[in-house]
């Protein structure tokens, strides 16, 4: 009997543990009505899927009370008549409002109150009928019934303007075909908006050629003074860019490089510098019209340009004629040098271009300087002066007379 009675005190104390906990988690949530609640009914006129009693009630997102009934209504077979007790607290007005939210993860359906106006009497039960509150048709709609309709007005909206809708995409289309027929024209239009706006590509870098550094060829000046006309180059040279012989790449690397002038100017420039410093002529200057004649060096540039076949090299040939005082050519030759370039960018095509240039400059100068230079005409001051034309020293003797 002991060991029975031990048993059913056991038993007793779980069964009443386990009570203790669900009595305590029930008055934790408020979920058994053991707080202070009222109780209103909810009218809703359309479907409430997923709506179930417990469902949590929300006052401005605040859980406030619970569903405790969901029925349909006998009279109107379209609505639902939800019972939920609420906090006495929570200030439901007869103008509050009432929707159908869905929270968390798993979408369980609330019903959310908000609103009403703080000066709105607060509910009242009559005759023991808890009070009524009408949902909107719009409160329990589905996102999936929402964008239902919104598509249904849409499909009406292009029904309404099927033709004025066919007319734009037509129109949109030809304007897509003018665009492509004039798209090279659209570039350099927007190229053209792009530098007037300050932007666009990178400007170019600025270089230029070396004059010969090698010491003075003569230890003292040995030619009377020296004309270097601007050498003569054909059109494709006449500019200040570095012109490419061949398909130049896509990427075009050389263009971000110019010299500081046309090709033929800054050559003139460095010739002149070069024979100024050889130190075998007396003076080295440009065509100047107050001069008297004088010795010239004419050249001709034939090539001054990066040949990409079968490497890039740099490739520069100068024709050059040295004409005396007298207008005589005293002595002609070509010179033809090249150059590799290091690699395929600006800054190696221009090294290369003036390294091809530094070895015409060097065999040009001292081969100038060995040309004899020209020779003043003797003046001879014993000699009687030439009579003038029309005066008397002109006229024939006349015969003398005959023996008789």
């Amino acid at each position: 009997m002991e060991t029975q009675a031990r048993y059913t005190l056991v038993g007793s104390f779980v069964l009443a543990a386990v009570a203790a906990v669900f009595a305590f988690v029930y008055w934790l949530h408020d979920t058994g009505g053991l707080g202070d609640r009222q109780v209103f009914r909810v009218r809703f006129q359309s479907s409430v899927s997923g709506l179930l009693k417990g469902s949590n009630v929300l006052f401005n997102g605040i859980r406030v009370g619970e569903v405790t009934d969901v029925q349909l209504s006998a009279d109107a077979p379209k609505e639902v008549l939800v019972t939920i007790a609420v906090d006495r607290s929570a200030p439901v007005r007869s103008d509050t409002v009432v929707n159908v939210d869905f929270q968390g993860l798993t979408g369980a359906p609330v019903i959310e109150l908000s609103g009403g106006d703080p000066a709105a009497a607060p509910f009242a039960a009559v005759s023991g009928v808890p009070p009524l509150l009408n949902a909107s048709a719009e409160s329990t709609q589905s996102l999936s019934q929402s964008a239902r309709a919104t598509l249904n007005r849409l499909d009406r909206v292009i029904d309404d303007n099927s033709s004025a809708l066919h007319d734009a995409i037509t129109g949109i289309s030809n304007f897509a075909g003018v665009l492509s027929r004039n798209s090279e024209r659209i570039d350099g239009i927007l190229a053209g908006l792009e530098r007037f706006a300050g932007g666009g590509k990178a400007k170019p870098g600025i270089y230029n050629l070396s004059a010969l550094a090698t010491p003075a060829v003569c230890a003292e000046a040995s030619h009377p003074q020296l004309v270097i006309p601007e050498p003569a180059a054909p059109m494709a040279f006449n500019s200040d860019k570095v012109v490419i012989v061949g398909d130049p790449p896509e990427d075009a690397p050389f263009e971000k490089a110019q010299f500081t002038d046309n090709i033929p100017s800054v050559v003139q420039s460095k010739i002149i510098e070069s024979f100024e410093g050889s130190g075998c002529f007396a003076a080295v200057t440009r065509p100047l019209d107050t001069l008297e004649p004088s010795d010239q060096l004419q050249a001709e540039i034939r090539q001054f340009a990066v040949t990409l076949a079968p490497a890039p090299t740099a490739d520069v040939e100068i024709a050059v004629k040295f004409v005396n005082a007298g207008g005589k050519i005293t002595g002609s030759r070509v010179f033809h040098e090249t150059a590799p370039l290091a690699a395929r960018d600006a800054p190696s095509a221009i090294a290369a271009l003036d390294g091809a240039f530094g070895k015409v400059l060097a065999e040009a100068v001292p081969w100038v300087a060995k040309l004899p230079p020209s020779e003043e005409p003797a003046k001879n001051e014993g000699a009687e002066p030439t009579p003038k034309a029309g005066t008397d020293d002109d006229l024939p003797e006349p015969p003398e007379p005959a023996a008789p």
